[in-house]
């Protein structure tokens, strides 16, 4: 890998900035080329307070950022086994679980919560305060409004998007039974009522 070095058992390349004093990593992950993590949080009143959190074995790929957190949860976190590819950008207060991918250039709104498995297409972008619900795919250039709500294992597409049916294909792909598509769809409603300012 040219021009990594390895940082606490991670790699990073050479031009990213990262902010170490304000993150918790894991291992294994690689940190690529003009990644930023750590900087202060997009917002107009709240002064960034807390710290990032990731887990292990995630790629961030050329141009990604991931912002600190506010006040509101005091945490960015990322899980583990994620690929988030170019120019994706994670923002404050925003919480990634594991085996999550992005494509190309997906912009998440602040306080957004992903759940497992799910997946964001090329250009998708989120409206702050929503819930990504787990072995959900979002299609490319979809536009997550407001009150939108992506239930597990569905497919959504469009601006502003629509749900078009069950995810099939991913969840066979990923083998997922009936009895997970249902357990995760009580954890939905959990983290729904749990989530700060969704609805």
């Amino acid at each position: 890998m040219i021009h990594y070095i390895k940082i606490k058992n991670n790699y990073v390349h050479k031009s990213s900035i990262v902010n170490w004093g304000k993150i918790d990593i894991g291992r294994g992950n690689v940190i690529g080329p003009n990644v930023i993590i750590g900087t202060d949080a997009q917002h107009p009143y709240k002064k960034s307070k807390g710290k990032i959190i990731i887990g292990n074995n995630n790629i961030f790929r050329e141009f990604s950022t991931i912002h600190l957190p506010t006040d509101l949860k005091k945490v960015t976190k990322i899980g583990n086994n994620c690929y988030f590819m170019t120019l994706s950008h994670i923002a404050h207060d925003c919480i990634i679980e594991d085996e999550v991918i992005f494509a190309n250039n997906v912009t998440l709104g602040g306080n957004t919560y992903v759940m497992k498995k799910s997946q964001l297409g090329f250009n998708v972008t989120v409206h702050q305060n929503q819930v990504i619900g787990s072995y959900s795919m979002i299609g490319m250039s979809s536009v997550i409004t407001k009150k939108l709500k992506i239930y597990p294992g569905n497919i959504y597409v469009g601006n502003p998007a629509k749900n078009i049916g069950v995810n099939k294909i991913g969840i066979k792909k990923k083998k997922i039974s009936i009895n997970d598509i249902k357990k995760e769809k009580i954890r939905f409603n959990s983290i729904i009522k749990k989530h700060p300012l969704y609805f």
